[in-house]
């Protein structure tokens, strides 16, 4: 049994799913410093620093709700956004652009559907995992350990040409299973900033009409983290980095392919197209982990079997690569350069 430690620098946003939202009836978006901040707040803070006449508004509109009221809600808030600032626990970067369109648009009508019904603009933000105790981000183990899983099921299948022998010694959840031996903690921040920003998913291939975007928050290239791997036999540390390299690396250069990827490469930022040519060191690996990871990244090659959907009222295709990828900020998701430093 050996204990490594590993220094991870993102070269892409990462964002780790939790499955919540900011909403926006516990934050606002608002300027410090001359930059763009969303400021978090817990509501009963926000309703006890209310003075009894804003009180009185507050609940004038939460007491008699209607159609409108969570939007006159957000609007209240907004028009308190001092108040906001003074009980927020956190704040985090946002994007110029979102930032405008938030002050534009909160609580505001975007359109009318038939009927003469508003539709509203909402404002949730996806969340990357923060810890509770630090108020930084994390990449949690177990995302680390299930990216280089499905690297190392490839490795195992190109050796074996047999799925079924892949999953009995990686998939069944009992003490026969292989990664028992693979011990990942939660890699922590050394340097490590998040922002919030618009993500698109556009076609690898081709030009399309631009979908509507999400909004998310993820992890800043440049972040750097640590984290303690303990691998023990009969897994191998040398063999799990070259496992993650053969999987991970050839992806990633297709980015830089104008005969797959050519909208992708007029997507990039001239910050992330620097590592068209990234040469490896021996004790360097790469992985992608998080949401937005593309299917190629958490598929093994050879028995992939992508679902590409044909729009509404047609059958889905099924193939060897996805046709989108999600671009924020002129990088992809999930990049991370994993460096093996004792």
């Amino acid at each position: 049994m050996k204990t490594y430690k590993l220094k991870l620098k993102a070269l892409s946003p990462i964002h780790i799913g939790t499955g919540e939202t900011y909403e926006p009836t516990n934050f606002i978006i608002d300027k410090l410093d001359n930059a763009d901040y969303l400021f978090e707040f817990n509501e009963i803070d926000f309703y006890k620093a209310l003075d009894n006449s804003k009180r009185g508004e507050f609940n004038s509109i939460v007491i008699n709700p209607n159609a409108n009221a969570r939007f006159k809600l957000y609007g209240f808030i907004y028009a308190n956004r001092q108040i906001a600032k003074q009980v927020s626990f956190r704040h985090t970067m946002v994007a110029p652009t979102l930032a405008q369109d938030y002050r534009r648009k909160i609580g505001s009508v975007v359109q009318k559907e038939g009927g003469g019904r508003s539709v509203f603009n909402g404002f949730f933000v996806e969340r990357t995992y923060i810890s509770p105790n630090t108020k930084s981000a994390v990449l949690l183990g177990s995302s680390l350990k299930g990216s280089i899983s499905t690297a190392y099921q490839e490795w195992i299948y190109k050796r074996t040409k047999n799925y079924d022998n892949v999953k009995r010694q990686m998939l069944l959840p009992n003490d026969d299973n292989l990664f028992k031996s693979l011990l990942i903690s939660d890699a922590v921040s050394m340097q490590s900033k998040t922002i919030i920003n618009y993500a698109h998913n556009i076609k690898r291939n081709r030009e399309t009409k631009a979908n509507l975007p999400i909004m998310i928050e993820s992890i800043m290239p440049t972040s750097v983290f640590t984290a303690s791997c303990t691998c023990k036999e009969p897994l191998k540390f040398d063999e799990i980095a070259a496992s993650c390299n053969d999987h991970y690396l050839p992806i990633f250069k297709t980015l830089f392919d104008a005969a797959t990827d050519a909208y992708t490469i007029k997507s990039l930022s001239a910050q992330f197209a620097q590592h068209r040519n990234l040469q490896l060191a021996k004790n360097q690996f790469l992985l992608r982990v998080g949401k937005h990871s593309q299917a190629r990244s958490v598929t093994v090659d050879g028995i992939r079997d992508i679902k590409i959907m044909q729009g509404r009222s047609r059958p889905p295709k099924f193939g060897k690569e996805e046709t989108t990828v999600w671009i924020t900020m002129g990088y992809p998701f999930g990049w991370l350069l994993c460096e093996i430093i004792d």
